[in-house]
């Protein structure tokens, strides 16, 4: 990363004149003569330089390994297939069929059986119906960067697609990550992995996640837990010195935990005592289906508050999802509002726990805002946000930096499983904190003399502070 001083930046900006009145929710072309014009253009040049030339450390992935995507390059069982329709298997997907395209369609997309020019014909009219949405910039944005086309179109699909499957081979994760989308390091939550990724090591480039769904806040069956037991549990405390051995064995090596139980269930997680559910857990370990939704929650959550002792004992911040769901037509908004506020009580029981609470909690951001601001061990992650809502993502920056320490939030993660999607984020997310720091800069909220700091501490500081990389690139070496 290359180091930008505040001497420099104010140098640079010169003469600069700063605009100092309050502009409220206008834009900053809004009510403002051609000389604040100007000023405001370069204003945003001068933070965007500093903005592209920081790196970023990407806090959420879904990668798989590199090895598994090149194994599968010619692999017609394994689909979405190398080629144009990758780019919309994941995310753009979900805008796609809310659109109009049926689930045959999208199989159909993402499947070995057509040709790109086949693909484009079938994918045209509900890209067009909604190309203006973020997860859809986000595809032409990675077009861009990577293949230097400004859109797909019927001339060029089979060109891209053929640029795609021919850049899988060894080191395209590095290439793309580092040298395309200047991301430093990223944080892996493997999807396919279970509990934890053993298939290789965290590297300089890469590190990976700690998951407790399937071992204690979702938990449905005690057969997940047996994986890592020295013989079947049968009671409550051999649970609990399970999941004690599980963060032994994986607890070093492990950049955090993630947790995304909120897809499933409510965030109360209730203060459950051993004694109270010792006879349901035997019952649950016989025949789990025999249980209650309230018994079963009591064991998820009595078991998931063993699992925040844990990652506390092991330094590991707690990633949890909030806020909007991935997918279409299935998302519970009434559990979605109560998110943040069913955490309140996990928060203050667990005050040496780093909750870092994920996507903005869009839409309810705001309180997430505020949970930051009021409590010490809370801290924001933008990550997905940028292309749910780019325009929402830059007003919650925005405000975030007024009211919250700036040491308290993360301001990049992919949340990609195709590596291909990755740049296009990337890009997204630069230009919205380019465009959030300039607003603060022209409204007159932040200080030239600061920018540069501050720019470095959201993007790639405060992770640095947070996640113990260095920790767990010691662990493998042991």
């Amino acid at each position: 990363m290359e180091n930008i001083d505040r001497r420099n930046f104010i140098s640079t900006l010169g003469g600069t004149t700063f605009c100092m009145g309050m502009a409220g929710a206008e834009s900053i072309g809004d009510n403002i003569n051609n000389n604040d014009m100007f000023a405001s253009k370069e204003i945003f040049k001068e933070v965007k330089d500093i903005v592209d030339k920081t790196s970023f450390v990407d806090t959420h992935e879904h990668l798989p390994s590199e090895s598994e995507r090149i194994a599968n390059k010619s692999n017609r069982d394994k689909t979405p297939a190398p080629d144009m329709g990758m780019l919309f298997s994941h995310y753009a997907d979900s805008d796609l069929q809310v659109a109009g395209m049926s689930d045959k369609e999208y199989k159909k997309l993402t499947s070995w059986d057509l040709s790109p020019q086949e693909k484009w014909r079938l994918l045209a009219p509900y890209y067009n119906r909604c190309r203006n949405t973020g997860y859809l910039l986000c595809v032409r944005e990675s077009i861009f960067a990577l293949y230097g086309e400004e859109d797909l179109n019927e001339n060029n699909c089979e060109e891209i697609s053929q640029k795609i499957k021919d850049d899988i081979q060894p080191g395209f994760y590095r290439r793309i990550l580092r040298d395309v989308a200047n991301i430093e390091h990223a944080q892996i939550n493997c999807l396919s992995s279970g509990t934890f990724r053993e298939s290789e090591p965290a590297t300089d480039l890469l590190s990976f996640d700690l998951s407790t769904v399937g071992i204690a806040s979702s938990i449905s069956k005690i057969g997940n837990l047996n994986k890592f037991a020295d013989k079947p549990i049968k009671t409550l405390k051999q649970a609990h010195e399970t999941i004690e051995h599980i963060f032994e064995r994986f607890g070093p090596k492990a950049i955090a935990v993630k947790d995304q139980s909120a897809y499933g269930r409510p965030l109360f997680y209730e203060n459950v005592k051993d004694e109270d559910i010792e006879i349901i857990f035997k019952q649950f370990v016989q025949k789990p289906s025999s249980l209650k939704y309230e018994e079963l929650k009591a064991i998820q959550d009595n078991l998931f508050r063993k699992c925040l002792q844990c990652a506390t004992e092991y330094k590991l911040p707690v990633k949890l999802h909030t806020g909007y769901f991935a997918g279409y037509n299935g998302m519970d908004l009434s559990r979605v509002r109560n998110n943040l506020c069913d955490l309140v009580p996990l928060i203050k029981d667990f005050p040496n726990t780093t909750f870092v609470l994920m996507h903005i909690s869009y839409p309810y951001q705001n309180e997430l805002i505020a949970l930051c601001k009021h409590y010490r061990n809370v801290y924001a992650d933008m990550c997905w946000s940028w292309i749910i809502d780019p325009a929402s993502a830059t007003r919650f920056l925005r405000e975030f930096l007024m009211a919250a320490p700036a040491s308290k939030i993360f301001t990049f993660g992919g949340d990609y499983i195709p590596v291909e999607l990755v740049p296009g984020h990337a890009r997204i997310a630069r230009k919205g904190i380019t465009l959030a720091i300039t607003q603060l800069l022209q409204e007159g909220w932040l200080n030239e003399s600061d920018t540069p700091a501050l720019i470095q501490r959201i993007m790639n500081q405060n992770a640095h502070e947070t996640f113990d990389l260095p920790r767990v690139l010691k662990a493998y070496k042991a």
